[in-house]
């Protein structure tokens, strides 16, 4: 899915590339300079035929060519070379020739539709003030050809100019909130790689974690039968260790296995908190005496919800075995309707330093974990050993219910 969405955006930049000219940094549609250039070759074919410049060039024809031609070269050079015509060099052609054209009009004139075209496309190209700019120049060509010449019926097309603007200038506004929706989206595409490397690193950081503390009780235990001389028991500790190896690398695999899930539904299961009995079986075998105490049904808790309980009470026993594995501890769930409350304790052993936010993913993971379910942990010295709590809002819960 990230993927997908990965290389939407970098189709998205590389088309925002190709049209750079034609919209500044706006992901310009090809279609609208291509089109208006089309449109500029079809009226100047009917306003050349209404002052009979086809058949008989004069001075007419020179101007239509003038008032035409930015919109073809511009479109033919940028598709060949990648840079158009300068847009100053743009509105003075068009400005230009259709002052010309105004100065000897005809009957039902079509040449003001150049400077209502030019004032649409203008308007959708540059910045506002520089687009207004342009359309009070397209009307003083208007109004001056009737205030100074021949020309009659400007108010009309002025009228048209400014429908021209407002047009390609509802176009800009289009475009740039589509540009500002494709940044949001290349945003949020990155927000969420992000958040999966992390959640990543963090199952990873709890699967070795938890299979070396294990793994280190079931070999000091193999070490202490051997110099006791009992060959069974340290042959039972160290297949218990190689267990525990075979499935942390299967658990690892696993996790990262969901990176490229191909959404077929065939990856095992991630661990609930239904199945806190076997991890606490696990340590146990290896020699840390902890104890397990459930109240409610943790099998109904939703699969998020289930493996972050889980996680965090394996870090907790894995720290009390790399810290204290003599001692004794207590696992503690209670599961009511609307919370998920969980202890981690440990007694009788040496008190130890409280770990660093930044020293590590251990109490900054569990940490996390909580916070991304709208609950709390509170890890701290208590007494002679530590104390894990976590606090954690059911989804299904009301929210005025919730702890």
């Amino acid at each position: 899915m990230l993927r997908h969405m990965r290389d939407r955006v970098r189709r998205s930049e590389r088309h925002q590339q190709l049209h750079h000219h034609f919209g500044e940094k706006l992901d310009f549609p090809l279609w609208a300079p291509g089109g208006a250039a089309a449109m500029a070759v079809i009226l100047a074919v009917g306003v050349a035929n209404q002052r009979d410049a086809i058949t008989s060039p004069d001075r007419a024809t020179l101007f239509v060519a003038l008032v035409a031609l930015p919109w073809v070269l511009d479109i033919t050079l940028y598709l060949i070379t990648g840079r158009g015509v300068p847009i100053p060099l743009f509105v003075v052609a068009v400005l230009g020739g259709g002052l010309g054209l105004g100065l000897k009009p005809v009957e039902l004139d079509w040449a003001p539709f150049f400077l209502v075209l030019l004032a649409a496309e203008m308007a959708a190209r540059l910045p506002p003030a520089r687009g207004v700019l342009v359309m009070l120049a397209s009307m003083a060509v208007m109004v001056g050809g009737e205030v100074f010449g021949p020309y009659e019926g400007s108010f009309i097309w002025v009228v048209g100019i400014c429908l021209g603007w407002a047009g390609g200038f509802g176009l800009q506004m289009n475009l740039r909130l589509l540009l500002e929706m494709k940044e949001s989206q290349a945003t949020l595409v990155e927000k969420a790689a992000t958040e999966e490397r992390q959640r990543v690193a963090r199952e990873i950081h709890d699967v070795i974690a938890h299979t070396l503390s294990v793994t280190m009780l079931h070999l000091t235990g193999a070490r202490l039968a051997l110099e006791r001389g009992d060959r069974n028991d340290a042959i039972a500790a160290l297949r218990d260790a190689e267990r525990m190896g075979r499935e942390s690398l299967g658990d690892i695999r696993r996790t990262v296995g969901v990176l490229g899930s191909d959404g077929s539904g065939t990856d095992a299961p991630m661990p609930t908190a239904a199945e806190l009995p076997d991890l606490v079986a696990g340590f146990q075998a290896a020699g840390l005496d902890v104890d397990l105490t459930v109240r409610g049904d943790p099998e109904g808790l939703p699969p998020a919800l289930g493996l972050s309980v889980y996680r965090i009470a394996q870090e907790s026993l894995a720290n009390v075995a790399k810290h204290a594995p003599e001692s004794r501890s207590e696992v503690r769930l209670a599961v009511d309707p609307n919370c998920v409350h969980l202890v981690v304790s440990d007694h009788d052993g040496r008190p130890v330093s409280v770990p660093s936010e930044n020293g590590g993913l251990g109490l900054r993971g569990m940490r996390e974990r909580a916070v991304a379910l709208g609950g709390s942990l509170d890890a701290r010295p208590h007494g002679e050993g530590w104390l894990v709590e976590a606090t954690l809002p059911r989804p299904d819960a009301p929210r005025r219910h919730r702890c």
